[in-house]
């Protein structure tokens, strides 16, 4: 009869207006684990384990300037563990991002945390250097020679290969030494303290570690002894700029904001604002899929339903 509305179609209907219900209930269950998870997980940050009185006070008397945006200059010349000279340029390919880390390889206390601190992280990510990234170690002591930088890479990626199973690190982290005024001129153009201590004998010095981008631009520090492996991977990915990283990696990024005072990535306002519109979208367009698709399919069961009936009649 003309004007009568079939089940289906009124089903239809029903279903459409209550389209932002559906949305709204769907949405609000999703938000809240996101931020359970956001909140009770990965990004909470770890203590230092070093010891509150490890150090003199002479040896914490050193200053850490961060120059966020600045870029290394990539004709600084080192000598690398094989004794070949290397400008730091060699290592800024333009796709990898890179680990930069200050020390110095016969540290007696300090440098050691550090490194642990790096080789713990990097042993738990499942990248590997040489591969994704890239890290450089550059002794601030001009006294240290390259059989030295030979002999800490052998034992850190003997290390690697032995806690994690890493193999090849030793193509992506590279050990530096040099002379005083291309380490000073690194050292200032990163914002690295350092003084040599004559009554303790040894280096003054900063915990901390930069991430640069592929091109050598500072975009992040990150201090402590201890980084979790988590930060440093996003870190490195908003580093690249989306050259390395998965499609979760950048879906996280647009959620996550780097909080300098955590040391850590966390939620933000403007995080939940993107999640929630990204949810919302991706909600309405599975309904309004799955409606048309219904509808569709009811169309074609009645026109060849009346195909059917005609040919028989027929």
């Amino acid at each position: 009869m003309p004007g009568k509305v079939s089940t289906n179609q009124m089903m239809v209907n029903t279903t459409t207006r209550m389209l932002p219900v559906i949305v709204g209930v769907l949405l609000t269950a999703l938000l809240g684990s996101a931020a359970q998870v956001v909140s009770a997980q990965a990004y909470a940050p770890q203590e230092s384990t070093a010891p509150a009185d490890a150090e003199p006070s002479q040896l914490k008397s050193v200053d850490m300037d961060y120059h966020l945006g600045a870029q290394v200059s990539p004709n600084l010349v080192f000598t690398n563990s094989e004794g070949q000279r290397v400008k730091l340029g060699d290592y800024f390919d333009g796709e990898r991002p890179v680990i930069l880390q200050l020390g110095y390889y016969q540290c007696p206390m300090l440098c050691g945390l550090v490194f642990k601190g790096v080789h713990t992280a990097v042993g738990e990510m499942d990248w590997v250097p040489g591969e994704q990234y890239q890290i450089i170690t550059v002794s601030i002591d001009p006294a240290e020679q390259p059989s030295l930088a030979k002999s800490k890479k052998q034992t850190v990626a003997q290390d690697l290969k032995n806690s994690s199973g890493k193999l090849g690190t030793e193509d992506g982290w590279h050990f530096l030494v040099g002379e005083s005024h291309m380490i000073e001129r690194l050292a200032d153009e990163v914002g690295f303290g350092f003084k040599w201590v004559r009554e303790q004998q040894q280096f003054a010095h900063p915990a901390v570690i930069m991430i640069l981008s592929p091109d050598g631009t500072i975009t992040r520090y990150l201090s402590g002894v201890s980084y979790d492996p988590q930060t440093l991977r996003l870190s490195l990915v908003e580093a690249s700029d989306g050259k390395v990283g998965s499609l979760v990696d950048q879906f996280l990024l647009t959620c996550l904001h780097y909080d300098p005072s955590l040391g850590t990535y966390s939620a933000t306002a403007m995080g939940i604002m993107r999640l929630g519109g990204a949810l919302t979208v991706a909600l309405m367009l599975l309904v309004i899929g799955g409606l048309l698709w219904r509808e569709y399919r009811r169309r074609n069961c009645n026109v060849t339903h009346r195909a059917a009936h005609g040919a028989a009649q027929g």
